[in-house]
């Protein structure tokens, strides 16, 4: 199974800065400045946060977060206390997971801190031509550790194609309604200033 990484969320990469150099400590390629956003499940529901300041790498696409605004989107999805500036509806789609056979059972380890990985269903979302749509059911190694998930080929292969919308399951499972937050917004209201 050869191992494909999801991009990180904003929950799961506190300590990753890129070095001095502004070089990525992944791939070493240049990183650039840039305002990105992104859409995170919590425990009741998914939210989309924009306006982030982060450093994009231009060669691998990782995104590197400054401390503060670590912070910022991490008290945004945990209590959302700030107005959202709009909601939109989401589709949601469902992979149909394929069943590991449990004899053969390979065990992974996590590439970025070599701790074992187990198989669970995941949710993911992207990002298609400007609209989001969100993902259930996804087959994936994840860490134990630090929370990484790794898809295997066909996961890959299924996702991508639905991302550019060469594979549209019959229809979603249903619509979510999901808040959207700037994360300018939550900066000025944890400073006191009203938006």
């Amino acid at each position: 199974m050869k191992q494909k990484r999801q991009k990180r969320t904003p929950e799961g990469i506190e300590n990753l800065r890129p070095q001095a150099s502004l070089r990525c400590r992944y791939c070493g390629c240049e990183t650039d400045e840039g305002v990105i956003k992104a859409a995170h499940w919590t425990e009741r529901r998914l939210i989309v946060i924009e306006d982030i300041p982060a450093r994009l790498c231009l060669g691998c696409g990782e995104q590197f977060f400054e401390e503060e605004v670590i912070q910022k989107i991490q008290k945004a999805l945990t209590y959302p206390t700030t107005k959202a500036k709009r909601q939109i509806r989401v589709p949601v789609y469902s992979l149909e997971p394929v069943i590991a056979n449990q004899d053969h059972r390979e065990i992974f380890l996590c590439k970025y801190c070599e701790s074992p990985t187990v198989e669970e269903l995941v949710k993911s979302v992207l990002w298609v031509d400007g609209g989001l749509i969100a993902v259930e059911n996804i087959p994936a190694q994840v860490c134990q550790r630090c929370g990484e998930q790794f898809y295997d080929d066909q996961t890959t292969e299924k996702l991508t194609a639905l991302g550019k919308r060469r594979f549209e399951p019959p229809t979603a499972k249903r619509k979510v309604l999901v808040s959207v937050f700037s994360v300018a917004d939550v900066v000025k209201k944890s400073l006191g200033k009203t938006p």
